[in-house]
């Protein structure tokens, strides 16, 4: 089986406690979801890259902080096996989100939560479990 690795980005504002949801459609699940910004690691790029360059795409923030490896988790979605890496990233609320609306992403909203809000919104496990290793 081939395996796909990927990051996820757990994105707060540690000044306003609140963190970044965007609304994706789910392939698994067949409808939209909360969910936390996530995307594949490309050829000869890093971890770190990948996390600002998603963050980047999906969402459109630069003005961003990794703080660290937070977490990571692994599933099968045939024909691949993912590997996922958490990173906890530092945002500013007050920049601008613009979301990436594609075929392949399907983002079509975004909202600043609390952590408690966070977890019940999140549908998958593993984001909430994130969110919870979170500050």
């Amino acid at each position: 089986m081939k395996i796909r690795p990927s990051i996820q980005a757990v994105i707060f504002d540690e000044n306003k406690r609140k963190f970044l949801l965007i609304k994706q459609f789910d392939k698994r699940k067949k409808r939209y979801l909360w969910r936390l910004v996530k995307g594949g690691i490309e050829k000869n790029e890093t971890e770190e890259q990948a996390v600002k360059r998603e963050i980047q795409e999906e969402v459109g923030l630069k003005k961003i902080e990794i703080v660290g490896k937070i977490y990571e988790y692994e599933y099968i979605f045939p024909p691949r096996k993912f590997i996922v890496f958490i990173y906890l990233v530092k945002a500013d609320m007050e920049e601008k989100v613009v979301l990436e609306f594609t075929e392949e992403d399907k983002i079509k909203d975004f909202v600043w939560v609390s952590k408690d809000q966070a977890i019940e919104m999140l549908y998958w496990k593993d984001e909430k479990q994130s969110i919870k290793l979170s500050k």
